[in-house]
């Protein structure tokens, strides 16, 4: 004969089981309880739903804050790209006394410095790897050795190539060039080495006082190389690297000047 052992745990939940069967039918079947239970679900509703809305208005408005913060991090991309094209402008005048050619004497391809006004023919991606193409060539007086520059005093590179009508301009960050700069308020000199695309990297001795932004020029014509965006110092090495780049975007050039002998 098999004995089951006692359990109060499961006689407890069977009696809960059964009260909770029969309050539920006393509720349905009882007219006055079914009333209470009926008005309590009335009030209680409303509560839940507005619980709801707020639910959904919360993420509607996290949605929303989204879009305005990803919008906003667009507008300030577009912001740096204005910035560029402003900096060379401000950096010219700074830098050069000579007044802005006016329109008539940029169509008639003269300067009072002795410039020459031309427009970009093909940029990089169209032109090989850091050159560009300009439509002036020797019959503006325009030879190889020239230098060219943008927006009055950014410096660019120099012809490397002249013809009738055009002439290729080789850019002073091409790779392996090399050239004697100044850099920083201090005017440190230094040789800097081109690494493509209007990038430059450059070392003076452990201790310079080199900041991020200071310019680096030509020592000779005072025309800007770029502007430093990167200073790595190493303790253990005895001088520091200095990266910077040209002032203005390459790729955006339209017009350049060419500075003849």
């Amino acid at each position: 004969m098999i004995h089951r052992r006692y359990n109060p745990l499961f006689e407890w939940k069977n009696i809960s089981l059964i009260a909770l069967v029969a309050i539920s039918a006393f509720v349905l079947l009882y007219a006055p309880a079914r009333a209470v239970f009926t008005e309590t679900l009335y009030a209680v509703a409303p509560r839940v739903w507005n619980a709801g809305d707020t639910a959904g208005g919360a993420w509607s408005s996290f949605t929303t804050n989204f879009r305005i913060k990803r919008s906003l991090v667009y507008e300030n991309d577009m912001l740096h790209a204005d910035i560029d094209r402003m900096q060379a402008l401000v950096l010219d005048r700074n830098l050069l006394e000579e007044k802005v050619m006016k329109l008539e004497e940029a169509l008639g391809r003269a300067g009072s410095d002795n410039r020459v006004t031309a427009s970009v023919l093909a940029g990089p991606g169209r032109s090989p790897y850091d050159t560009l193409v300009i439509d002036a060539g020797a019959e503006h007086g325009i030879a190889v050795g020239d230098a060219v520059v943008y927006a009055g005093a950014g410096a660019i590179g120099t012809i490397a190539e002249v013809s009738d009508s055009s002439s290729k301009v080789k850019l002073y960050s091409s790779a392996g060039q090399e050239h004697l700069v100044l850099v920083g308020e201090r005017a440190i000199p230094t040789t800097a080495r081109g690494r493509g695309m209007g990038n430059f990297e450059a070392k003076v001795p452990q201790g310079s006082a080199v900041a991020l932004g200071d310019t680096v020029l030509f020592p000779k014509d005072n025309l800007i190389l770029g502007v430093v965006q990167l200073v790595e110092e190493e303790p253990t090495l005895p001088f520091i690297t200095v990266f910077f780049r040209s002032s203005f975007n390459i790729a955006e050039i339209r017009s350049v000047e060419v500075i003849k002998k």
